[in-house]
């Protein structure tokens, strides 16, 4: 039931860094919010169009240190909502993909506070953009599965399964893991030459853009700490499209 009493929450999908890629509805928002409450992915540029009489709130979570718990932050939005409020839950990205939308979501229903999800644009997308590369190419990969670098129960991932598909993988939140993962998908199958792309810091200033291989990164031949993060690792044929990713960026982005 509908708490008809409470304000409402949207969560907004801030994009993968340049503030010009949040949504044109979500910039709204943004400027209308009574309360915004952000992650730390969203860049500090976006952050100043937020109205001057709304306030803010960090929550954010970076590399396992999580100031705030997602039970604190479950409760904070509601609070803010139950003051007749217009609510903005910003997160990097797109909050449908590994935002933990569905965990805040849920605690809204059980509170009859309504809300709204405005999709943002996600760093595998992003990435491929910015790199110039297409995730999904005719006759090379005709799909895409998102995929974590690690789970929060300690749980593994099917590598077999994900090799047999031929995907493009696009996996988040790994950069500690990703020799280790480099390793499991060879172990299940996938050619060791197969190339993979680094990206961090994508669409903003010193974005990082590294072209390796499965057995490459197996072998700790990359420098992992020394890419910044939060950072995304695209594997599979297309990532090495070299004709793309020559011409990309090759002029100024004057937009």
């Amino acid at each position: 039931m509908v708490n008809n009493n409470s304000g409402r929450v949207v969560f907004v999908g801030a994009g993968p860094g340049a503030p010009d890629l949040i949504t044109v509805r979500g910039l709204k928002y943004l400027q209308r919010a009574d309360v915004v409450i952000y992650d730390s992915l969203p860049g500090d540029d976006l952050l100043q169009e937020i109205s001057p009489k709304a306030r803010v709130i960090s929550v954010g979570k970076r590399c396992g240190v999580h100031s705030v718990t997602q039970a604190e932050i479950n409760s904070i939005i509601s609070i803010e909502a139950q003051r007749s409020q217009l609510v903005v839950r910003l997160k990097g990205g797109d909050p449908c993909i590994f935002g933990r939308l569905g965990e805040e979501i849920e605690h809204l229903l059980s509170e009859g506070i309504p809300f709204e999800v405005v999709p943002g644009i996600t760093a595998a997308t992003a990435a491929g953009a910015d790199a110039g590369f297409s995730l999904t190419h005719r006759g090379k990969a005709a799909s895409v599965t998102f995929l974590t670098g690690h789970c929060a129960d300690g749980s593994d991932q099917n590598w077999s399964a994900h090799v047999q598909t031929g995907a493009t993988l696009c996996l988040y939140m790994g950069a500690k893991k990703l020799s280790e993962v480099a390793q499991k998908l060879i172990n299940a199958g996938a050619d060791s030459k197969m190339p993979v792309r680094l990206l961090s810091k994508i669409s903003q200033v010193g974005a990082t853009d590294v072209l390796t291989s499965l057995s490459d990164l197996a072998q700790d031949k990359v420098d992992l700490d020394s890419l910044p993060t939060p950072l995304i690792a695209v594997v599979g044929v297309v990532v090495s499209n070299s004709q793309l990713s020559d011409l990309a960026g090759s002029f100024e982005k004057t937009v």
